[in-house]
């Protein structure tokens, strides 16, 4: 019996030198779920759809529902590429396919109902043509509307945010460089207990994310998102908030100054992209002479159509315009909307703007962002703080001014007409007065498109066409990150 156990085991141990172990399947995909918008509504109602229509394509469709995300039962397998519509009739739930009618819970979760056999989902939308979801959908019905979540593996996502926030036609390496910082930023997300959770939901769709969907996946943007795969940014071992935008004037913000409730941050601090550098810009006259230099040479983002632009409104043009926006801002955000003298406040009852006397930028950071707006009228003088704020207070757009159309001119290709928002906080005001001293003109000459803080896409674009691998895009962007694979 031992002969043959030392036999046995010494065979045992051949047949395992011989024969290669199994491979064992990758650790599962992280998954992110997304939020998903109805249309260009304001505020929270563009996440609200009235009623779903769904059409899933590839293998069989598996319907749950339930009083909650933690309590769905199947309903129904459904194994054709018909819609299914799902309508709120009395106060119930109900989805309608090919004449079936099903009773439904407030939660509703549409997954593949065999898992080797995905499904992608088309949404059926009035006016629109996107690209089908891929993963699963989550639906929650509420009074307003059906909220939509879209849950997605991490790499599957990033495939569909990287066109929809990069050309494909970038370089090789600024496509790298966006895929990590895009996957940085959902990992981010996806760790924090933010403000989507309370949705079901990681982060949303939309530019004040990230932009989800918006393209189909292009294989270059695909290449850059594999050959970067699980890859994020890292300072002292954590994720880091990797923030980006479009186009820098000539220099990034540092997230104090776009957020001032935000700490300071090693790797999101003002950077200059380019020589010549912007300086400090701690006068107006060096921001008028900084803005109104629209030579190119030397600038990183000059690629973009928004490096320089400058836009010219009239006084009348700016009281409607301010009429409009100063108590709308006051409403919305009223903590950063301050009245210096007069009486009432914009957001009251009664509120008259009077004759604009002055506009003056009180603070402005060293990337030349402003952060603080003072806006002299015949009845009071106000403070708008915080960029995204000014960038709405200003809006070039005839909606607002009620006059003509307003005429966004850019350093290169087609002025723009009637631009939903200020491109940037990044600007320098220049008046024309007549011999009494009253304003006639202001003049806008600003750069720059987004918040400014982070990455700047163009700026990705100008370094990697100066030969940057996408490590030292990143570097340039995130001092002191370091590259690693998620955990």
């Amino acid at each position: 019996m031992g002969a043959w156990m030392v036999v046995g085991g010494a065979l045992l141990a051949l047949w395992a030198t011989l024969v290669p172990p199994r491979p064992q399947p990758p650790p599962p995909e992280p998954e992110v779920r997304v939020l998903l918008s109805y249309g260009e509504r304001e505020g929270f109602d563009r996440y609200l759809f009235p009623e779903l229509g769904v059409a899933a394509v590839g293998g069989p469709l598996q319907v749950l529902s339930g009083p909650s995300r933690s309590q769905l039962r199947p309903v129904v397998t459904l194994h054709s590429e018909r819609p299914l519509l799902i309508r709120k009739r009395q106060g119930m739930v109900t989805a309608y396919f090919e004449g079936l009618q099903f009773d439904l819970a407030p939660f509703v979760r549409l997954r593949p109902a065999d898992p080797a056999q995905p499904v992608s989902f088309q949404l059926l939308l009035p006016n629109s043509s996107r690209p089908a979801y891929p993963g699963e959908l989550w639906i929650e019905a509420r009074a307003e509307g059906f909220l939509l979540v879209n849950q997605v593996g991490l790499e599957s996502y990033l495939k569909r945010v990287l066109p929809s926030e990069m050309p494909p036609s970038f370089p090789p390496e600024a496509l790298k460089a966006q895929a990590v910082a895009a996957r940085t930023y959902a990992h981010t997300r996806r760790q924090a207990e933010g403000f989507w959770k309370r949705f079901g939901a990681d982060l949303s769709d939309s530019v004040s994310e990230q932009a989800y969907n918006a393209a189909p996946p292009r294989p270059a943007s695909d290449r850059a998102v594999e050959e970067t795969r699980g890859q994020v940014l890292t300072f002292s071992g954590a994720p880091i908030q990797a923030f980006y935008f479009s186009t820098s004037p000539g220099s990034t913000a540092g997230i104090e100054e776009v957020w001032p409730e935000r700490a300071p941050l090693p790797y999101l601090r003002p950077r200059p992209q380019g020589l010549p550098s912007a300086g400090r810009l701690e006068h107006e006259a060096e921001a008028q002479a900084f803005f109104q230099n629209w030579n190119p040479a030397g600038f990183l983002d000059a690629g973009s159509p928004f490096w320089r632009w400058r836009v010219r409104f009239s006084r009348l043009d700016l009281e409607r315009l301010l009429a409009r926006t100063l108590p709308e801002r006051a409403r919305v955000a009223p903590e950063h909307v301050e009245t210096l003298e007069g009486s009432p406040p914009p957001d009251a009852p009664g509120f008259t703007l009077g004759q604009l006397r002055e506009m003056a930028v009180l603070r402005r950071g060293r990337g030349g962002y402003v952060s603080a707006l003072q806006i002299t009228t015949s009845t009071g003088r106000y403070v708008v703080w915080r960029e995204s704020h000014i960038r709405a207070l200003l809006r070039p757009n005839k909606e607002f001014t009620g006059g003509q159309d307003v005429l966004l001119e850019l350093w290169q290709g087609p002025p723009r007409l009637n631009f939903p928002l200020l491109p940037s906080a990044a600007f320098a005001l220049v008046e024309e007065r007549d011999p009494q001293g009253n304003l006639l003109y202001l003049t806008l000459w600003g750069g720059g498109l987004g918040h400014g803080v982070g990455m700047s896409q163009y700026g990705a674009l100008g370094l990697a066409q100066r030969g940057y691998s996408y490590r030292q895009i990143l570097e340039h962007f995130y001092p002191g990150s370091r590259l690693e694979a998620i955990r």
